[in-house]
């Protein structure tokens, strides 16, 4: 642990304190010169940029952006001249409000991240600086937070309106570069030694993000308004009739429906820990498709379809109006590092989180004039994934022939092995119990997880599971092995992904989570490889958004197909796994929809 109580902050207030910014920048130093932003929102788009700091283990300084801009302006150029190299603590964001205020283009070859080098030292740590710099640097580090915290309550201010001279302010933000020149210190050697080549790809992906969240996705207000409308009349439709025929006037409230289905004689199957009755998602839409009570599967029915309505008006539709800027461009969050497994997610709006079978909500999103949309799917990723590290003969076939011209599809052909029937009809209902099947087998899931998944009786799946188990004995052998190497390293259970990832399972829960943690890491390692193909394609310019393992690019008309096809090259992946990775592509000349 190191000590701070000699750390020097200053706030640039006048052309003395400038000036020793100046000579400070020209001193040598041990380590990289350290960045960070204040502004007055998370949106660079829509709010301002409050300050920028500059730091290294000793000092750090605030340089407030509208009254000194110039200065902050001139150090970039020193460093860009003397080709210093930098480091941020989540410079994905912080590049972004450079570039939308000060017109500061992003040294990606010279910067380092102490986020990506904390999630990838140990994903269970904290990635926020402050609770991360007291664990590894000195545990006074979140002592500032709690002086902002409290001043920022009993003043009512907000990031945006806290005065840039408040001493909690200002000395909070001035000691961020300080504490990511610390944690640089402490972990990048490691880092690099242990998982460089995960770091850098880390890094790229950065890049590449940045450059798609800038980008923005454009929406069609006047489709946004419409869709609203008839939102809102369906569920003012829906609500009349769940009062006059059920007595329920919110179909949130349990006590309500738990009445409901005591008066029709309906027995109640699902509780909370606590003992109430339940009746979320998964409840509601078993009611719907086992109840013998034709009015309970209407009634479930009813009431998903009303929740449904009102979460896609609410979370989706009137946020995109609210989040939109003034070129009807929306500038979504893309988190790198959401999951501890490095998976994604993209928030502000929350895309990644939109219902499988939406119809609605991505048609919000146009191309621009002279556009089109190309939305390019890795294939069944995860199971390939599966199929390669478990290198089970049979599912590699399975492959093979799904991707053989004229080849059934890879579910139906595990399908007619268990079977011992020739299964090729996707409509087939044993289809979708064998697709549980499989993804459940790579996530260490039971018979009863994969039953429910299903939506079907575990009568119905246990024997499906137990035969997989016999035909394809590659998964179970591969999560033994996994489980025994990362019991191996001790306390915290882990393995490394072929990047050198590190994956880290709870103790006593390897087998349930390390083999869908080395699928979810490597399968998130490859998602991020192929962004960074396309953009070293030349493609950089057209990426918005990875939603999952789909891309979502915005390309000229006239170069539409000749882009297409080279997405799904970048892509795809023929030679270096077991089966092949592969990607399909759509082009969509109006909206973005789901094919």
């Amino acid at each position: 642990m190191a000590d701070l109580s000699g750390v020097k902050l200053r706030l640039v207030e006048g052309v003395q304190d400038a000036m020793d910014l100046m000579t400070w920048l020209g001193e040598r130093r041990e380590g990289n010169i350290a960045i960070d932003t204040e502004s007055g929102g998370l949106n660079p788009h829509l709010d301002r940029l409050r300050m920028v700091q500059f730091g290294d283990m000793q000092y750090g300084w605030a340089v407030p952006w509208e009254r000194w801009g110039g200065v902050v302006l001139e150090v970039f150029q020193k460093l860009r001249q003397n080709r210093e190299r930098v480091t941020m603590h989540h410079g994905c964001f912080d590049w972004r409000f450079l570039q939308v205020h000060a017109g500061i283009t992003p040294p990606w070859s010279m910067y380092d991240d102490t986020m990506a080098m904390a999630a990838l030292h140990d994903p269970l740590r904290p990635k926020g600086l402050k609770h991360l710099a007291s664990r590894l640097v000195d545990k006074t580090a979140v002592a500032g937070q709690k002086a902002l915290d409290e001043g920022m309550a009993k003043n009512k201010w907000t990031w945006d309106t806290v005065p840039i001279d408040y001493p909690p302010y200002w000395v909070y933000s001035a000691l961020d570069p300080v504490l990511t020149a610390h944690v640089d210190h402490i972990l990048g050697d490691q880092v690099r030694a242990e998982a460089g080549r995960a770091y850098d790809l880390e890094l790229a992906t950065n890049r590449v993000c940045a450059d798609m969240m800038l980008a923005g996705l454009r929406i069609d207000k006047a489709y946004i308004h419409e869709a609203i409308q008839k939102f809102e009349a369906f569920s003012k439709e829906t609500r009349i009739w769940l009062k006059a025929t059920h007595a329920i006037t919110s179909p949130m409230s349990s006590g309500q429906l738990k009445r409901a289905w005591e008066a029709m004689g309906e027995d109640i199957l699902f509780f909370t820990d606590a003992g109430a009755a339940r009746f979320d998602k998964e409840a509601l839409t078993f009611y719907q498709n086992s109840s013998p009570n034709p009015r309970v599967q209407q009634l479930a029915r009813y009431l998903l379809a009303v929740r449904h309505a009102d979460k896609m008006k609410g979370s989706y539709l009137e946020n995109f109006l609210e989040l939109a800027d003034a070129d009807d461009l929306i500038h979504a969050s893309i988190n790198t590092l959401a999951a501890r497994t490095g998976r994604m997610s993209v928030t502000d709006p929350a895309l990644q989180t939109l219902p499988r079978d939406d119809k609605v909500i991505r048609g919000s999103f146009v191309p621009r004039p002279g556009f089109v949309f190309i939305s390019c799917d890795l294939d069944q990723v995860e199971a390939r994934m599966g199929a390669h590290f478990s290198e089970d003969e049979g599912m590699i076939a399975a492959f093979m022939e799904a991707d053989s011209p004229g080849g059934r599809d890879f579910f139906c052909g595990i399908a007619s092995i268990i079977y011992d029937e020739d299964i090729r009809d996707k409509k087939d209902p044993r289809r979708q119990p064998v697709k549980n099947t499989v993804y459940g087998s790579l996530y260490g899931g039971g018979a009863a997880t994969m039953a429910k998944a299903a939506g079907v009786p575990y009568e119905v799946m246990a024997p499906v599971k137990k035969r997989f188990d016999e035909m394809f004995p590659g998964l179970r052998t591969m999560s033994d092995r996994l489980t025994n190497e990362a019991k191996a390293q001790g306390d915290v259970p882990f393995i490394r992904t072929p990047l050198g990832r590190k994956l880290v399972a709870d103790k006593g829960r390897e087998y349930t989570q390390i083999t869908n943690a080395l699928i979810q890491g490597h399968a998130a390692e490859y998602f991020k490889g192929t962004l960074i193909n396309l953009s070293a394609a030349g493609l950089g310019e057209y990426m918005r958004l990875p939603i999952h393992d789909e891309c979502l690019l915005e390309v000229p008309i006239a170069e539409a197909k000749d882009i297409l096809h080279v997405v799904e090259e970048c892509m795809s992946d023929k030679t270096n796994y077991r089966v092949p990775i592969t990607a399909g592509g759509n082009i969509m000349e109006d909206r973005w929809r789901k094919m």
